[in-house]
Formats: C-alpha cells, structure tokens, sequence
C-alpha cells in the first residue's frame, strides 16, 4: 500500500529566499567624507575669439580630494556676430571645439582629441538615448528631439547678435575612465587645452551671411572634489599611493585623414595606427568641396553614398573577415546596409557592452550629404553614415586590453573602400578607438600609454 505521507519540506535557507524577504542584505554604509563642487577658470585670458586668442588654457588640481569627473562639465558663454542673418550651433556648443590636449604639469601630453566635434556629434547619434537627447538640448544647446526624425541644428541665436551660456561634458579616456574612477589625490596640476573652430566650421548660418564669428567667454570647467574623512581608509590609500602609484584606463582616439577620389575605382586609406589596443575604427566622409561651406553643416553631417564595399586591412589581416557590401540607396533593387550598421553599433558601444543603444535610424544611415541650406531647417534632412570596423576580441567589462595590440606592427594598416559613379571627391576623417593606461606615479606625476 503506497505512503500518503507529504514529502518533507527542506529547511529553508537564506539562498533560497526571494530578496523581498531577505532583510539581512541591504547597502554598506559609505565612509565619512565631503563633497564640494569646484570651479576652474581659464588662466591665459577672458574673451577668445577663432581668428585672434583662439586657444583656451583652463589648469586643473585636485587641491588634496579626488576628482568625480564622472560629474564634470565644461561651460562657455558664447556671444556670436555676424553682419547679415542668424545662425544656429552645428549640434550643440561642442562645435566651437577643434581639438582638446591634456597636459600633465612637466608639460607631458598625456590625451590628444583632433576634429573634435565631429566625432562628439556622432556618438550623440549612435550610442545615446532619447533621454540624453533631452538632456544635450536643454544643457547644451543641441537639437530639439522630436521623433522619428531627430534633428542636428542646435540653438538658434535670434538676430545678428546672439548670446547664450551652454555646459557639455568632455568625452576623454583620462577623465571619463573605465568604471567611472575618480582623478586620484595626489597627483600634478593638469591643463586642459582646447583649440576654438572657425566660425565657419562651428555654426551654420542663415543665406546671405557674412562676417561669420563668435566670442568666448567665462570658459570654466566644473567637478565635484571629494575629501575621505576616515583616518583609517585615508592612510591605506596614502600608503599604496606612495608605495606602487596609481593607475587608471579609459578610451580615446586618434585621427586619421584620408582623401578619396571621384568615380568608380577602388581606393585605399592610410591608417598606420599604433596602439596597445586598437578597440575600433570609425570612418566618416565629407564632401570635400562643399563641407565646410557656412550654410553646411560642416561637424554633423557625414554620407556613405557612391561606397559599395569595405574592410581593414592591419597587418595583412582583413578586418572584418569577409567585406562589409553597402547599398545605401533606399529604395533601389539590392538596398544592403545591415552588416554596415552592425558594425557601427557594435563600434561605438561602451564599454563591456556588445552594442551600443543608438537612435539612428535607416534613413539617416543612408541619407546622402545635405549641402548647402537655403534656411536653417536644413539640419533635419542631415545623415550620419559610417563605415565601422569593431576590433575588440572581448566584451567583458573588467577587462583590459581587448582590442588588437598593433603597437610592434611594421605592415601598413588600410582601409580599402569600393565605390561606384555616385563617388564625389571626399575628405576622410577616420578615428581609431583604443585604450588609454594612465598612470599617477609615487610622487604625483602624470603618464599615459596608448
């Protein structure tokens, strides 16, 4: 006769516990500290302009606190003059920035940022959400989101003269490091070097415009400063600082200008990079007669017409193994973009992430180059398309070098690029992704390797 006996329940243990019941776990409480938000002004002058003082020159301590440059922000006043019509910013108030250095206090440059704006603009594109979009438009004077489209012409400035005052975070490995690090205490005065565009490069002006120009002013940079109160976890840190320094990484880039020609051919572009750990490629193309026209919009506007194919070649290697084919004409017989935008999306992703969470669309990828505007609503007819080689190996988040190492590498790197008829004269503009290694030694001072 079978047991009518209930199966004895297991002894309940706290692995087995829906975390609504588990009381025990709960957050650490943080150690004793205090935050105060600083404040740095430029230290070579006030008022900058593109074609007079156009370098602005801002040092940076941390005054015995680590630096959260998670949190900081750069903010300008910009006042712009122009003789006839209005303008808008080209994106947000990054576009007045051509290149940023960072120096270390010997006068070390330890990050380098050429044809800044352009690749800022980019990532607002391919890896932000609908959110940040909210957040460029009203910190920075970017485009108002409006879906499906979204818009690239930034603030309008009313009148012939216009002020505003607009803050923007730095996209930098040495300040937005991995894992959000904080700048540790210790370390050497850094400067923060950044080299204005021309007026015409910055924004985009209304028909009939002259005379187009702007002035900086009040260039400051902001970050909280916090300062350990516990004695005990203070002398720890003071201890491994002075015993082995301090290391940090994060990703940069380096650019690469190429040029390709009108017409069906195939056609290479010199990259030659070298890096410890080259993460990616990201490849953009202007006309090269008209991008930086005044009316154009010069740093968020790219096209992939007239290319059919493409793929790296380092260290004769292709990268990726079979060519990326491209057809990015919508509507015609053979329309072919989805390898192309994949590795877009995987290029630009952060960090430990596969894939980047982008808000480009296939009518944006695909649009051809918007010239010249009559008006400056041409901004929302403007593409982004661009030809993306991802090179990581890994994606985990806690790992380092994951990229390809190509710093011993004699053969030349190339990225070869098939184009048809619809090919006009281009300028290239490719930035090579990698990682930065940042290192404070025992007495404070700053180092990278690339």
């Amino acid at each position: 006769m079978n047991s009518s006996e209930a199966p004895t329940q297991p002894q309940a243990t706290n692995s087995s516990l829906p975390s609504s019941m588990r009381y025990a776990l709960g957050n650490a409480d943080a150690i004793a500290s205090s935050t105060t938000e600083r404040m740095w002004a430029a230290n070579n002058g006030n008022s900058f302009t593109p074609a007079g003082s156009n370098v602005i020159r801002i040092p940076v301590s941390s005054h015995n606190g680590f630096l959260d440059t998670a949190k900081h922000y750069l903010m300008f006043d910009i006042t712009l003059a122009n003789a006839v019509a209005v303008a808008r910013l080209d994106g947000d108030i990054s576009c007045i920035i051509q290149q940023i250095r960072i120096e270390g206090a010997d006068g070390r440059e330890l990050e380098r940022l050429d044809d800044y704006a352009l690749l800022h603009n980019l990532k607002q594109y391919y890896n932000k959400s609908y959110t940040d979009m909210c957040v460029r438009n009203g910190k920075s004077g970017g485009p108002t989101p409006a879906l499906p489209v979204f818009n690239t012409e930034g603030h309008l400035f009313i009148g012939v003269t216009g002020t505003g005052n607009f803050a923007v975070q730095i996209d930098s490995g040495f300040l937005l490091g991995h894992h959000k690090k904080a700048l540790p205490m210790g370390m050497s005065e850094f400067t923060i070097v950044i080299t204005l565009n021309t007026g015409v490069t910055a924004l985009v002006h209304g028909e009939n415009s002259t005379g187009q120009t702007y002035t900086i002013t009040n260039a400051r940079f902001f970050c909280p400063v916090y300062q350990i109160e516990d004695a005990n976890v203070l002398n720890q840190y003071k201890m491994l600082a002075s015993q082995r320094g301090i290391s940090w990484s994060g990703d940069t880039n380096k650019l690469y200008i190429g040029a390709l020609t009108a017409g069906a051919s195939t056609q290479t572009i010199q990259i030659n990079d070298r890096s410890l750990s080259l993460k990616g490629l990201i490849t953009v193309k202007r006309p090269s007669a008209s991008y930086q026209n005044a009316r154009a919009l010069t740093n968020s506007s790219t096209n992939l017409t007239g290319c059919t194919r493409y793929s790296a070649q380092i260290g004769g290697l292709n990268y990726p193994q079979m060519p990326v084919d491209l057809q990015s004409n919508v509507g015609v017989t053979g329309f072919n973009i989805a390898r192309a935008y994949d590795q877009a999306i995987k290029t630009f992703a952060d960090p430990g992430y596969s894939h980047s969470e982008p808000i480009q669309t296939q009518a944006k990828f695909c649009r051809a180059d918007a010239g010249a505007a009559l008006a400056l609503g041409g901004g929302t007819v403007a593409g982004q398309g661009a030809m993306c080689v991802d090179l990581r190996r890994f994606d985990g988040e806690r790992l380092s070098y994951i990229g390809l190492n190509t710093s011993k590498n004699a053969s030349p790197n190339i990225l070869e690029i098939v184009s048809d008829a619809d090919m006009v004269a281009s300028t290239t503009s490719t930035y090579a992704i990698c990682e930065a290694e940042y290192t404070m030694n025992q007495i404070g001072r700053l180092s990278v390797q690339v």
